[in-house]
């Protein structure tokens, strides 16, 4: 029940609209964990190894998160951020993110240098700055709460309350055993971390 095993849920029902789902989470609320106890960032790659899966997943994360957002009227704001080499020594890291992100196909990246740096955020201070426009903020308790709803709407189970004490594999069956009884199924996914 936190934004990944939300997330797959409803993209697993979108794919497949006639799929018998469901989702158990072991506390009493979806979200409960880091998916609502974080900044509430939207990272758009600019930090991963250019062709890795991370920053594929990066790239697309952001712009998936950001229509369903939009699409759903869910608060977010891509306000951008400044990445600021406040000593000498970080200079070529910052010019490693600028190409970093360059590569990753990220938009409207530009070095800043300190006056530019003021114009753009007048209370920091240092030698360069890496400007990344892409970048922003969301309401992911509001992404969970939603994606829950939807998950529901479209005929799935939710158990919350439901922590999960064993698993057993029956024939073709996956047996769920949890505080909130036995569920079964045919496939099992884990999104637990």
């Amino acid at each position: 029940g936190g934004l990944v095993g939300l997330g797959t849920a409803w993209r697993l029902l979108e794919r497949h609209p006639h799929l018998s789902l469901t989702l158990l989470e072991k506390e009493s609320t979806v979200g409960a964990h880091q998916s609502t106890h974080n900044s509430g960032v939207l990272h758009c790659g600019l930090y991963y190894q250019p062709g890795s899966a991370k920053a594929r997943l990066a790239v697309e994360g952001i712009r998936q998160m950001v229509d369903f957002c939009r699409a759903e009227d869910i608060p977010h704001e891509l306000c951008g951020k400044l990445v600021v080499a406040t000593a000498p020594e970080e200079l070529p890291r910052l010019d490693e993110l600028l190409r970093r992100g360059t590569a990753n196909g990220l938009q409207g990246l530009r070095r800043l240098d300190p006056a530019d740096m003021r114009r753009r955020e007048p209370h920091v201070t240092g030698l360069a700055a890496a400007e990344v426009p892409g970048e922003g903020i969301v309401d992911y308790r509001a992404v969970c709460d939603r994606l829950a709803v939807r998950i529901r709407e479209r005929g799935a189970a939710l158990h919350t309350g439901a922590r999960v004490t064993a698993l057993a594999r029956h024939g073709r069956e996956w047996v769920a055993t949890t505080t909130a009884g036995q569920f079964t199924g045919e496939f099992l996914i884990n999104c637990a971390g």
